[in-house]
């Protein structure tokens, strides 16, 4: 797989403890939405181990720049990557991932995430707006609070300029009174809900180990076949 040379271009704070990192995008790197990466960052010593973590890309294939998201947690890659300045040289490797869209858009695509595990159906979503996909499209989007949500404000302009794609957001944690969308845990009876009236849908499901194999179980007590179901466990995020 090739090396491919890159820069940091900025870093933003998107939610809680979580910011996008933006990187300059070699002008012949290709890739699929809901792809990923392996980012290595500089490192001072020549015999210092590399620091390195696969990220999904949040970029869409035709955005100008290369883009991830994450958590910024206590590892030695999330510090040393919240104090790179712009300019950093970085390198990646990839994509990598069967994660992405089939080229047949006759089914509706139903995308289940947690937290984080949001990176890939952005880059998913924005694609298919780009195209004006015929795809119908439904997302799932699980979080504990609404500060916690990344991308959410741009989920739902996304929502309303395109209509094939419908949103269900959903908290799990305290009561927030200025919320007006879901309350709860995805479970069995939300995801019948969300898929009724859907002609065999496809599912991918992204997030924590635990929320994956959950959802893998609730989509099959919902009557999604198992090899319609494609799923991406988020570890250390």
């Amino acid at each position: 797989m090739a090396i491919w040379p890159s820069a940091l271009l900025r870093i933003d704070p998107i939610a809680r403890d979580t910011v996008a990192v933006h990187f300059r995008k070699p002008g012949d790197f290709r890739f699929q939405p809901g792809q990923t990466i392996a980012l290595t960052l500089p490192s001072d010593a020549p015999d210092a181990p590399a620091l390195r973590h696969t990220f999904s890309l949040v970029s869409a294939p035709h955005e100008d720049e290369l883009c991830i998201a994450t958590r910024i947690r206590a590892t030695a890659f999330k510090q040393a990557l919240a104090q790179l300045q712009p300019g950093a040289e970085l390198r990646f490797s990839g994509p990598y991932g069967k994660l992405t869209p089939p080229a047949d858009e006759s089914r509706p695509l139903v995308l289940v995430a947690g937290g984080i595990g949001i990176t890939p159906c952005i880059s998913m979503l924005r694609d298919a707006a780009h195209r004006n996909s015929g795809r119908p499209f439904l997302l799932l989007y699980s979080n504990r609070t609404r500060e916690q949500a990344a991308f959410l404000d741009e989920l739902r302009a996304l929502a309303q300029r395109h209509p094939r794609l419908r949103l269900m957001a959903t908290l799990t944690g305290p009561a927030d009174s200025g919320w007006d969308g879901l309350h709860g845990r995805i479970d069995a009876a939300m995801l019948r809900q969300a898929l009724q009236g859907l002609d065999a849908p496809l599912c991918h499901v992204t997030g924590t180990p635990a929320m994956v194999e959950e959802i893998r179980l609730r989509l099959a007590e919902a009557g999604v076949p198992d090899e319609d179901i494609l799923d991406e466990s988020f570890h250390g995020y």
